[in-house]
């Protein structure tokens, strides 16, 4: 018997949406190095037309006052957000030389260096901040959520329960250590910390999303709320529509969630994997012309999915398309040669024709 594939959650997407706050700067991973980097003064960046006017501002005022650690650190991170890390890494090393106990100063240089990719040197910075300032909040949740990016999970949850230990009502504490413990495998302390966040405050987010998809891979109804909620939250977020939709499908809640996947269509015309679950529902309802069009589609924006070639697969071999199954079996295999259900669907359809 033929056999077709659900779609999971899609751990990358979650990821990518979940960090958002902390990773953004892993985007910035160009070097942007000026040719008079080392030479230029507060006079040059203030006339240089390829910086933008708010760097060319904070020039004009480090010209006047040279010795402000405040502007320094301020242009530094204007020139982090233009990917000119050179200088930013420049400005961030001055504002720490003027007033080495800032851990704010610290803070911003572990974040150039780790948009440079200097992971080892962006953590020594981490360190530093909370060495000169132990108790500052932002200081150890930067510290704590870095280690946890490494996978340093025993130092991370140091951190993390530290900043707790200060500030009990700290909502992104408790969400990252939730995140530490999900990672660890606790899924139990995962859902308390999530919730512990929320309580703390009903608009965090990540931790909304991140009670919604644990409720889910349970196939709990409780998810759902945590969805919608976080789609009052932001109602433009197709993590959250595509969350409602994937655990309406798990429920068997078919029509509920076509009507999540268009939601999530509206807010994300690409969003590839509410074309492919719509699919397998209409593949599942034998609606088989309409699920080719949402297969189809999904492939439009993202042409390497193999799931969805063998699905057009299986609807053309439902239709007795034996030849056209076929051609999209073996594009399957064109992306992923080791895809089992296509090799043994190929054989099938043959056996049958030559019978």
């Amino acid at each position: 018997m033929a056999k077709i594939i659900e779609i999971r959650t899609d751990k990358k997407m979650r990821y990518i949406k979940l960090f958002s706050g902390f990773l953004i700067i892993i985007s910035m991973m160009g070097t942007g190095c000026s040719e008079w980097f080392g030479k230029a003064d507060a006079n040059a960046m203030e006339n240089d037309t390829t910086l933008s006017l708010v760097i060319r501002e904070w020039s004009k005022r480090i010209r006047q006052y040279p010795e402000n650690d405040e502007y320094r650190y301020k242009r530094g991170l204007e020139l982090a957000e233009a990917k000119r890390y050179d200088l930013a890494l420049a400005d961030m090393d001055k504002a720490i030389d003027l007033k080495p106990q800032v851990a704010l100063y610290h803070l911003g240089k572990a974040n150039v260096l780790f948009a440079q990719n200097e992971t080892k040197k962006a953590l020594e910075s981490y360190e530093e901040a909370v060495k000169v300032e132990p108790k500052n909040e932002e200081a150890l949740l930067s510290l704590g959520r870095f280690l946890l990016f490494v996978r340093q999970f025993d130092k991370s949850e140091l951190r993390i329960s530290q900043l707790i230990k200060e500030n009990p009502a700290n909502a992104d504490a408790w969400f990252y250590k939730g995140m530490l413990k999900k990672e660890t495998g606790d899924t139990a302390a995962a859902i308390e910390s999530f919730q512990q966040a929320v309580a703390i405050d009903a608009y965090n987010y990540n931790s909304l999303i991140q009670l919604g998809n644990l409720y889910s891979e349970k196939k709990d109804t409780i998810g759902l709320a945590y969805f919608h909620n976080a789609t009052l939250v932001d109602e433009y977020s197709d993590e959250a529509w595509y969350g409602l939709g994937l655990l309406y499908q798990r429920l068997g809640r078919y029509d509920s969630a076509i009507a999540k996947y268009q939601q999530t269509i509206n807010v994300n015309p690409s969003h590839y994997y509410a074309y492919y679950n719509t699919g397998y529902i209409l593949f599942s309802q034998n609606n088989w012309d309409r699920a080719i069009e949402h297969f189809r589609i999904a492939l439009k924006f993202a042409p390497e999915f193999a799931k969805a070639h063998y699905m057009l697969g299986l609807c053309n071999e439902a239709k007795q398309n034996p030849d056209e199954a076929i051609v999209h079996y073996e594009r399957c295999l064109q992306v992923d040669p080791n895809f089992q259900l296509a090799k043994d669907a190929i054989q099938r359809v043959r056996s049958q024709s030559n019978g």
